[in-house]
């Protein structure tokens, strides 16, 4: 007698199904194995360990840079936390700019002229004025006005090409 004919087939077999060795049941494919529940608490312990060492670091550091030193005084605040406010001839003077620009040198001329009474020490008005003159054929008072400013300021370099422009002016209109 086979093996097969001394056995009763189960309900779930059929009658005549072959015999084959038992397989291991099929693993799912899935990431790597998780570590068990315990170390995913000591891992967690240990972060919050080590997050709560660099806060009191982080505080300890605060502390030791921010602590006032006996006998220190603290320097007074400066003077250029303040932003100062245009003078009236540097309101004049841009006014006058934008007239210039505009094309209109008469008007542009007279503000100038307000900002030199507003602050007669400013070389930026005479230095204004004399270009709003140079377009008016005003060459020598133009060229008065810019040396005047390169007195009151020699570094004025915007007076210095505005006097040579003057000058250059002048002679084109010499025969």
């Amino acid at each position: 007698m086979s093996q097969m004919e001394g056995k009763l087939p189960s309900p779930t077999e059929p009658a005549n199904a072959p015999e084959f060795a038992a397989a291991e049941p099929a693993q799912p494919i899935s990431s790597p194995a998780r570590p068990a529940p315990y170390a995913d608490q000591k891992r967690t312990r240990l972060d919050f360990a080590l997050a709560a060492g660099v806060c009191i670091l982080a505080l300890i550091f605060w502390l030791w840079d921010h602590k006032p030193i006996p006998g220190d005084v603290l320097p007074p605040p400066s003077p250029q936390l303040t932003t100062p406010q245009p003078s009236a001839a540097d309101i004049l003077n841009n006014q006058g700019t934008q007239l210039f620009r505009a094309g209109n040198y008469a008007s542009a001329a007279i503000l100038f002229r307000k900002a030199i009474a507003a602050d007669p020490q400013g070389a930026l008005g005479y230095c204004n004025l004399g270009a709003a003159l140079i377009p008016q054929h005003k060459y020598d008072e133009a060229i008065a006005l810019l040396q005047h400013a390169l007195v009151l300021d020699p570094d004025l370099l915007l007076a210095r090409n505005n006097l040579k422009w003057a000058q250059d002016e002048k002679a084109k209109q010499k025969p």
